[in-house]
């Protein structure tokens, strides 16, 4: 039998004296007690724990929504100063505003600013040209009726600071009703500080802001937004409320109350706080300041609301401890009486498994032996049988060195030592001998015998034949050195052609100089000397010579660039993109004074590229925005830093030009490919196709998107690998 003997002997546990009824009752007893101690504590536990996380998610839910409406607010401000600056120091808008003023009569100008006041009229309901004392000058609508006190005084405030300001929430004289606006100061052209009026975009609150504000993005009864500011010592609510009617600009709350969130939010308090609403009802609330702004916005909740689900589930808890306590006494009652009969069942099927694990054991492909430190096997499984070739019979007489090969019986006895010093050893590759004499390489998982009185006594091991595994392993990193060998092979190939290539067509290029040369000079000298003599028709013949010679020497010229790019050693440094942009800007200045390009330059961050080159790429992008804008009255050029999280940074030129078919955008940085004629814009094809191998030189990327008649935006990305440049 597989596993028999003492070696593998499994000592059960006697069976002891039984209890009596007493002490087991007692026993149990306690079993009960410990166990209804451990649920009373752990539901007052979960209950503390549970209020302490929902009051938590309470607070979040709150300050999600008052982050988002305060950002929102706060946007909405910017965006509404942002409209009034259009006028602000606006050159042209003033000279149009100094000259009606001047001269109310002058139609033209009346005109003009009718137009510019009629663009912003359907975002804002009013937009009028106030004189300096506030009498309006010219609105739209037309016919509009003097202008808030509130404004008028604005009016004085906003000259004296010269700056672009909100009129904050004000009732209006003429409608009762309540509005805010931007007031933005206009100052003659010719002298900065001579004020001549102000333009002043009203906002109806009622079309957007108030609806925003009373959105609350759940369901809820009781849930609203409040937004207020201070005036003295009193919160002014600027908003209707939902629980009480004609509030904004009337409803003031004293400062004082400490209870009150409106209060504490107009005293800049921000956070989390549970109070007294303006109802005198319990509330939780998250305050915030809206930056740039005297406006504070409070998210508010009822109480009741708020906590309901969780007196819910405390309730619940309760009812379930109550339950568990049951349970636990019927628990305890059913082991008293089951604790015998379950003690013996688990005796049997104790030994009823040991019985299956040997069979289990016997039966496993995988070789599984017992011996003792000396080397006498002991046990033998058919899965040793079919692995060594030895039969059950012949193992047992024989010792474990004889399918140890020679040249292991050292580390086998090196192993064995160690094991009985002490030393954890789980598993370990190895060898054995067959019994036809073939070596195997094996998986050892091994395991050290104790008798009853944790004294070592033997080795059982667990063996797997990996010699197939370690030949496929081996083939696999074959031909992988063979792979790794014939695409080094193929990349030396590659590069030795590229090289070739870049060297004929520089030499090409060289060589084609000085024909070039004396075509153009014979040709100017065939003009001077005999120019009078040839006819119209000779004389055209001899221009087109001469151009098609010079636009040759231009090609000759990009191919040299376009093959220095590809062969110039890159020298990297920490390169301002800043900088960099302002340089190559000027460099068109003079070719750009006769037209109006509006340039858009936003902030753009440090890489560590190649000056030179990256200025060359530069100066081909932004040479193509020039050129393919010149068709257009007013020019647009933005260059900036487009957001990405690959790694790398994007920089992109923007224009609004001629564009593209999106559909040829895979040929734009092809040599020599056009997808416009030179009729149409000069050039030769090999500016971009010098931008795409200069970017890639860099480990970049280039890529392009536009469209016909709608402008193009250029890209190229840059590796971000100086960690320590300005940041990036």
């Amino acid at each position: 039998m597989f596993l028999s003997g003492p070696s593998a002997a499994t000592a059960l546990p006697g069976h002891r004296a039984e209890p009596s009824e007493s002490r087991a009752g007692l026993v149990f007893l306690l079993m009960f007690l410990l166990l209804a101690a451990g649920i009373i504590a752990a539901g007052w536990l979960y209950c503390r724990n549970y209020e302490k996380q929902f009051r938590a998610g309470i607070e979040r839910q709150l300050s999600v929504i008052a982050d988002l409406k305060a950002g929102d607010l706060a946007q909405y401000r910017k965006e509404r100063l942002a409209d009034g600056s259009l006028f602000f120091q606006n050159a042209p808008f003033a000279a149009l505003v100094r000259r009606f003023l001047e001269q109310p009569e002058d139609a033209d100008a009346q005109r003009q600013l009718q137009i510019w006041l009629g663009k912003y009229q359907p975002f804002y309901g009013q937009v009028r040209l106030l004189d300096a004392r506030g009498v309006t000058r010219l609105s739209s609508p037309a016919g509009l009726p003097a202008v808030s006190s509130a404004v008028a005084k604005g009016v004085s405030d906003v000259l004296r600071s010269g700056q672009v300001t909100m009129q904050d929430f004000y009732r209006s004289e003429q409608d009762q009703r309540i509005h805010l606006g931007v007031l933005t100061p206009i100052f003659d052209e010719q002298d900065a500080r001579r004020p001549l009026g102000v333009v002043f975009l009203r906002m109806d609150p009622e079309t957007y802001l108030y609806p925003f504000i009373e959105r609350w993005p759940t369901a809820s009864l009781t849930a609203e937004t409040l937004l207020v500011r201070r005036e003295g010592n009193e919160a002014v609510f600027l908003n209707e409320l939902r629980f009480q009617t004609n509030s904004a600009l009337n409803l003031r709350m004293p400062l004082d109350r400490v209870a009150l969130p409106a209060a504490q939010a107009a005293l800049g308090r921000e956070g989390f706080m549970e109070g007294v609403d303006y109802r005198g009802v319990p509330v939780v609330a998250v305050l915030r300041a809206i930056p740039d702004s005297p406006w504070s916005l409070v998210a508010r909740m009822d109480a009741a609301e708020a906590y309901r689900p969780m007196r819910e589930q405390l309730w619940q808890v309760v009812l379930m401890a109550g339950v568990l306590l049951f349970g636990a006494g019927a628990f305890a009652g059913l082991l008293w009486r089951r604790q015998r009969v379950r003690f013996y069942r688990e005796r049997a099927e104790t030994e009823d498994e040991a019985r299956r694990f040997a069979t289990v054991v016997k039966d496993s492909n995988d070789a599984v032996t017992i011996s003792d430190f000396e080397g006498q096997i002991t046990a033998w499984n058919r899965g040793a049988e079919l692995m060594y070739g030895y039969s059950e019979e012949e193992a047992l007489q024989m010792n474990i060195w004889r399918i140890t090969p020679e040249a292991k019986r050292a580390e086998k006895k090196a192993f064995i030592d160690r094991l009985v010093a002490g030393e954890a050893i789980s598993s370990f590759e190895t060898q054995r001998v067959t019994k036809d004499g073939r070596i195997l390489d094996v998986w050892l998982t091994v395991t050290k015998l104790m008798d009853q009185a944790g004294k070592p006594i033997g080795i059982a091991s667990t063996e797997r034949d990996i010699t197939e595994r370690k030949r496929a392993v081996e083939e696999v990193h074959r031909l992988n050195a063979e792979l790794e060998q014939r695409v080094a092979e193929r990349t030396a190939q590659l590069q030795a052609v590229n090289e070739e290539l870049e060297s004929f067509g520089y030499s090409v290029s060289h060589d084609l100089r000085a024909p070039l040369r004396h075509v153009m000079g014979f040709a100017d000298l065939l003009q001077k000397e005999a120019g009078s003599s040839l006819s119209e028709k000779s004389l055209c013949h001899l221009k087109t010579i001469s151009q098609a010679a010079q636009r040759m020497g231009e090609l000759i010229d990009d191919l040299l660039a376009f093959s220095r790019a590809g062969r110039v050693a890159l020298q990297k440094t920490g390169v301002n993109l800043d900088e960099l942009v302002r340089e190559t800007m000027g460099g068109f200045q003079a070719d750009t004074t006769e037209r109006h390009i509006a340039w858009e330059i936003h902030p753009l961050p440090a890489v560590w590229a190649d000056h030179a080159l990256l200025r060359q790429a530069l100066v081909n992008l932004v040479s193509n925005a020039v050129k393919f804008t010149g068709a257009r009255a007013e020019a647009k050029i933005e260059i900036g830093c487009a957001p990405n999280t690959n790694g790398e940074t994007v920089i992109f030129i923007r224009d609004n030009g001629a564009g593209f078919d999106p559909k040829y955008a895979s040929k734009l940085f092809g040599v020599f490919q056009r997808l416009h004629s030179s009729a149409e814009f000069e050039g030769t094809g090999i500016g971009l196709a010098n931008v795409r191998r200069v970017i890639r030189r860099h480990g970049g990327r280039t890529w392009a998107e536009g469209a016909v008649e709608g402008g193009a935006t250029f890209y190229f990305s840059i590796p971000k690998q100086k960690e320590d440049i300005h940041g990036n």
